[in-house]
């Protein structure tokens, strides 16, 4: 044990020795880094001084040649400037702030020999600035030259007796640089250096601008020297330019020594000081003096760099020692460095050092690790953000196919087939977004293509924090999952059989209520009619239980689809009044309703299952109560845009129930209490069904019940609210309205006779000329003709229905253009969806309230322009709405509904009673022509006739016809002929019904 302590102890030495020497390196590699960091630095910051001093140069010299310019401009303001004007000017600048380093401002005139006695003679006698004039003024060098240009203005007054009369083109630089500031136009400068002696001791340099005689030409270079009259000037000194335009505070280590080149700015860019350049400014103060040359000394930054003067060129040399760059932290950065790089150095290393022995304790732990989830009965994995696997256990990689080295890092989608891949990221990543864990089925087919069943359990990682991952624990569940099939197998089986019993049975008991009722119309013996009596009550018992059994087996095979159909809400309950009201009044109940004052009564659903379930509810209150009233409520729980959560409410006074009978509600086959069967009969099935479609209409239900104090059962159904408007009133249509409307050709093409006259009376009423066409190729046909602006499409006809047609008219390109409106009596989104995908412009359903007619039509004729033939300044006279009378008597709306038929038919009761008629010879024809279908087996045939009867029914009200007529449509997508005999059994006694129901109305009605 000795022996391997001294071992382990000079291992460590040896460790932390190389660690020592690793941390020495990297610090001087930080030292050595952050000396270059620093140094660089400093030389930026350099830079940046140079640069900015440059640009201070430049502009300082460009603002000296503006005032040239401005110079320049005075001069043109005038004719003959004055000497007074030029000296106010002059001191209105005031230069000695503005321009410190200018010595002199002065104007020198252009003359010629021959102009010299005179111009002379006028400077002597000029006193608009000197009271006695310039008496003694010459021209200086004397002497006689072919031209002058002689400084005659001069600002400050010092200078008058020393520059006042020098002919400054006596000196040949001066000359050539004045004669190129002439022929150019532009601001020169002599490039003759000038020492003043001061003090102190400086050089001093001018700039000159041209000055032309107002209104003559400048274009070309005889014009301008045909139009100089002189030039305008300044001298600065160079020492006090270069300090007005740096700043010293800014600028305190820098220093400056400043040239005039003697060549241009080579082409490479790059500027070296040569010895024909010429000194003008060092800022030591000593001209005299050698400066220092670029690069001669390693303590200092130096840079040189070009400043542009007025063609010419400057060449600034900047220094600065390196040190004065540096700042406090600059100077112990490298030394910081070094610490940190050492101790940083030696932490890392202890850390990782640290580090490799406790990987070596979580390797064994690790081993342990998958030792046990290896011998785990499950399938145990691990996933990252990406959905990635970083760890699986044995039995996931055996189902996987492949090694665990080859699943780390991958996806389900390289691992496994689409469908299962997709469905399986689908619930990972609902971990992933809601932070919730997981716990359901799923389903997985290996390589072998074998299906595995598995009950998984995904829980995520990271909480309370991000998702960063998940652990799964997968068991394979295969074989319940069979024994499972096995059971929905007999429950399939077992709801197969209820609904082919139910489907056997209803046929002979159609027939039996059928021939029940007829027998009761004829019959006049007391008993006869009583045994009658009893058999149709008790035929109509039992085909309520068969009807519930048929529901329950549907919705339980998942193939009860519901209907989306406009409806009103008092209608909905007039209906369940009209069924249920004898009832009720037998056993002393009254029935009351109550809608919300607020709530709209059109909506659209299905309102067969709606009322299904009222009746169900309302009937089961009946059934257990024995006095008080019967309450059925509406209201509206919820609204989200277009629909709404409406609220039914029954409420009785009845039996009640306690908390444990409540618990057992809603299950197939039961009652609260079983002796109820056998008081008050029942199959237990009625509020499971009712259950189901509420949950299909995206509902819920739910009862509040307490013994002897009777009970509220409520449920809720999700509802679209209707397009045609919450106000039902038959309403005075817009005269703008039909003033769009008049004159429009309207081509109606639809099958059913009925209909065909109800639309072209309402569109001929609101002054649109109506063509008719039976089906979709006499549409084509007249299309080819004549010109229409708009075509109101059937879907459902013989020959071409309304989808091809459209899609032919779509294909002209003479007809693309159409307005297509699509006119069926089916209402749902698929319906919807196809008319549109077929290239209909509109849909609207069956019955069609004029009004809402009326107003699409002007809608789309008013986005499309209008039509050729619209007379806009005629309006027509519109028949105004009667008067609203006492509210009417409960009729059975299901059988007929009025209001239907008033809102098609503006409450005209000579049409009402004329088209009523109309639709009864013409469902009579509809049947005979269904019976001789039915007699070839021919259901296609028997289930168009069914639409096209169906879309008369909902024009008239007649909603119990209609109700029948779609059954029979509905043969087409699954049916036998057992099922049409059974339907077509029923439809004669109902439409002797509507008969028997419009001579009441009318006969009440006294409508001629």
């Amino acid at each position: 044990m000795h022996t391997l302590s001294k071992g382990g102890a000079g291992s460590g030495v040896r460790i932390w020795a190389g660690g020592v020497l690793l941390a020495l390196a990297v610090g001087g590699a930080l030292y050595a880094g952050a000396v270059r960091t620093v140094n660089d630095d400093a030389e930026q910051r350099f830079d940046n001084l140079t640069h900015g001093a440059q640009h201070s140069l430049i502009t300082r010299v460009k603002s000296y040649s503006d005032l040239l310019r401005g110079l320049e401009a005075l001069f043109r303001t005038s004719e003959q400037l004055t000497r007074r004007q030029f000296h106010d000017y002059v001191a209105g600048l005031d230069i000695a702030r503005q321009f410190p380093a200018i010595e002199s401002v002065n104007y020198a005139v252009a003359l010629t020999q021959a102009q010299r006695a005179a111009y002379v003679a006028d400077v002597r006698r000029d006193t608009s600035l000197a009271p006695r004039g310039y008496p003694a003024f010459t021209i200086r060098p004397p002497g006689e030259r072919p031209e002058y240009t002689v400084l005659t203005y001069l600002e400050p007054d010092s200078l008058l007796s020393e520059r006042m009369g020098v002919d400054i083109g006596a000196n040949p630089l001066v000359a050539q640089a004045l004669a190129q500031a002439r022929d150019s136009g532009e601001v020169s400068a002599s490039g003759q250096v000038i020492m003043i002696k001061g003090p102190p001791a400086h050089v001093g340099l001018g700039m000159r601008l041209p000055v032309y005689r107002n209104g003559m030409p400048q274009g070309s270079v005889a014009e301008r020297r045909a139009a100089y009259q002189g030039s305008v000037g300044i001298g600065f000194g160079v020492a006090q330019l270069v300090h007005s335009a740096l700043e010293r505070s800014a600028l305190e280590p820098l220093h400056l020594t400043l040239y005039s080149a003697a060549e241009p700015l080579p082409a490479s860019g790059t500027l070296a000081i040569t010895p024909q350049d010429r000194l003008l400014f060092n800022d030591d103060a000593d001209l005299a003096a050698a400066p220092p040359q670029p690069g001669s000394d390693a303590d200092y930054f130096d840079q040189v760099l070009p400043v542009a003067y007025q063609g010419g060129l400057w060449k600034a040399h900047f220094r600065v020692r390196k040190a004065e760059l540096y700042s406090p932290f600059d100077r112990y950065f490298p030394w910081l460095a070094l610490a940190v790089g050492v101790a940083g150095t030696l932490l890392i290393y202890g850390y990782i050092f640290t580090l490799y022995r406790s990987r070596r304790n979580a390797v064994a732990q690790r081993t342990l690790l998958d030792t046990v989830l290896d011998s785990v009965d499950a399938y145990v994995y691990m996933k990252d953000a990406d959905l990635r696997y970083r760890y699986v256990n044995a039995r996931t990689a055996k189902i996987l196919g492949r090694p665990p080295e080859q699943l780390i890092g991958r996806q389900d989608g390289e691992l496994m087939l689409g469908d299962a891949a997709a469905a399986a990221q689908l619930t990972e990543r609902q971990v992933f977004d809601s932070g919730a864990k997981f716990v359901g089925e799923e389903r997985f087919v290996d390589a072998q293509g074998q299906v595995h069943h598995l009950w998984s359990v995904k829980v995520p990682l990271g909480l309370p924090g991000p998702v960063t991952g998940l652990i799964g624990l997968s068991t394979d569940v295969t074989e319940l999952h069979r024994l499972k099939e096995q059971a929905d197998a007999a429950s399939q089986a077992k709801s197969d059989f209820l609904s082919n019993m139910s489907h056997e049975i209803r046929t002979p008991m159609n027939s039996i209520i059928g021939m029940a009722h007829l027998a009761l119309k004829s019959v006049a013996d007391a008993r006869q009619r009583d045994y009658l009596q009893k058999i149709f009550h008790s035929g109509q018992h039992l085909l309520g239980l068969i009807n519930d059994i048929l529901d329950f087996s549907k919705i339980e095979a998942g193939k009860l689809e519901l209907e989306v159909l406009d409806f009103r809400l008092d209608t909905l309950l007039a209906n369940i009044a009209s069924q249920l009201g004898d009832a009720a009044a037998v056993k002393g109940l009254a029935l009351q309703f109550d809608i919300a004052p607020e709530l709209p009564q059109r909506w659209r659903g299905d309102p067969l299952r709606l009322e299904q379930v009222l009746l169900n509810l309302t009937s089961n209150a009946i059934k257990f109560s024995d006095n008080g009233s019967i309450f059925v409520r509406v209201r509206q729980s919820e609204e989200r845009g277009s629909y709404g959560m409406l609220r039914f409410e029954v409420q009785d006074r009845g039996i009640g129930m306690n908390q444990q009978e409540v618990a057992q509600l809603f299950r197939s086959f039961h009652q609260a209490d079983p002796s109820t069967t056998r008081k008050y009969g029942g199959s237990g099935l009625g509020l499971v069904i009712s259950k189901q479609l509420v949950e299909l209409m995206g509902g819920k239900v739910g009862v509040y019940s307490q013994p002897g104090l009777g009970s509220t059962f409520w449920f809720t159904a999700r509802l679209e609210k209707s397009a045609q408007g919450a106000d039902e009133r038959i309403a005075e249509v817009e005269p703008e309205v039909l003033g769009v409307i008049r004159g429009a050709s309207i081509l109606l093409v639809e099958d059913n006779i009925f209909s065909q006259q109800v639309g072209c009376e309402l569109l001929e009423d609101a002054g649109a000329t109506v063509c008719v066409a039976s089906n979709g190729r006499e549409a084509l046909e007249l299309l080819a003709r004549q010109r229409y602006d708009c075509v109101l499409m059937d879907v459902q006809m013989p020959e071409m229905d309304g989808f091809e047609a459209t899609r032919r008219i779509r294909a002209d390109p003479k007809l693309a253009g159409l307005l297509v409106i699509a006119m069926t009596a089916n209402a749902g989104s698929e319906d919807r969806a196809r008319c549109l995908e077929a290239g209909m412009d509109e849909f609207v359903t069956k019955p069609i309230a004029p009004n809402l007619l009326f107003h699409l039509l002007a809608k789309w004729f008013r986005l499309r322009g209008g039509i050729g033939s619209i007379g806009r300044d005629r309006l027509a006279a519109v028949p105004k709405a009667p008067p609203a009378g006492a509210a009417p008597e409960l009729r059975d709306t299901a059988i007929l509904d009025l209001a239907t038929l008033a809102l098609t038919f503006s409450n005209d009761a000579v049409k009402m009673r004329k088209y009523t008629q109309l639709f009864l010879d013409t469902a009579r024809d509809g049947i005979a022509e269904m019976e001789q279908a039915l007699a070839l087996e021919d259901l296609g045939r028997l289930a168009d006739l069914g639409h096209r009867s169906k879309s008369s029914a909902l024009a008239v009200g007649a909603h119990a016809f209609a109700s029948l007529c779609t059954s029979i449509e509905g043969l087409r997508l699954g049916g036998d002929l057992l099922q049409a005999r059974a339907l077509l059994t029923a439809l004669g006694p109902a439409l002797a019904q509507v008969a028997e129901q419009i001579s009441m109305e009318f006969a009440a009605s006294g409508a001629p």
